[in-house]
């Protein structure tokens, strides 16, 4: 690049993704794998040859739903079945009118994606304390969907590995949430 500027404009070209935007990875053996954004972040970007379903309206619920119907379609070998071509096949977005979405009502679809994120389950490590952790762990565990799990595992794997090392390394091991 010939100067910091040109590189600037360049990357600002980058698509970008939204809250509620769905990346479906539409080519090859491993098709069919799908992500929703679900948290609000800062300058997202994809350059994956899968498809992107941009939510117009942030509509979280639809697209988590979404997202989730493409998991089970998946799971159920139909992105297989309906993918053409070689070398795995392609799913693309022509070919979608084949795929068939269930037509829940509201409460239902809130209650399968309840399942999958819930954001009123906050892990609010602020106020946890090593003699009320199990406590304030299982609370938020009955409201928490896999999303929320998911993040709370990866932070406790975090803490455990840190004090695994400092173990190892004769450290002292001082745990904190």
């Amino acid at each position: 690049y010939n100067s910091y500027k040109e590189l600037m404009s360049l990357i600002n070209k980058l698509k970008t993704l939204n809250l509620g935007d769905i990346i479906f990875g539409a080519e090859g053996n491993e098709k069919g794998r799908s992500i929703a954004v679900i948290e609000e972040q800062d300058n997202y970007i994809t350059n994956i040859h899968g498809i992107t379903l941009n939510s117009n309206n942030h509509d979280m619920q639809k697209s988590v739903f979404i997202k989730l119907m493409l998991d089970y379609l998946r799971d159920k070998g139909m992105i297989d079945a309906y993918a053409v071509g070689g070398n795995g096949g392609s799913l693309a977005i022509k070919y979608w009118d084949i795929l068939k979405f269930p037509n829940f009502k509201n409460d239902k679809e809130k209650e399968i994606v309840r399942l999958y994120s819930n954001s009123k389950a906050i892990y609010n490590f602020d106020e946890w304390k090593k003699d009320s952790f199990l406590e304030k762990d299982n609370e938020f565990n009955k409201f928490a969907g896999i999303y929320e799990i998911d993040k709370s595992m990866k932070y406790l794997q975090e803490k455990l590995n840190n004090a695994i090392d400092n173990i190892a390394n004769d450290k002292e091991v001082i745990i904190e949430f």
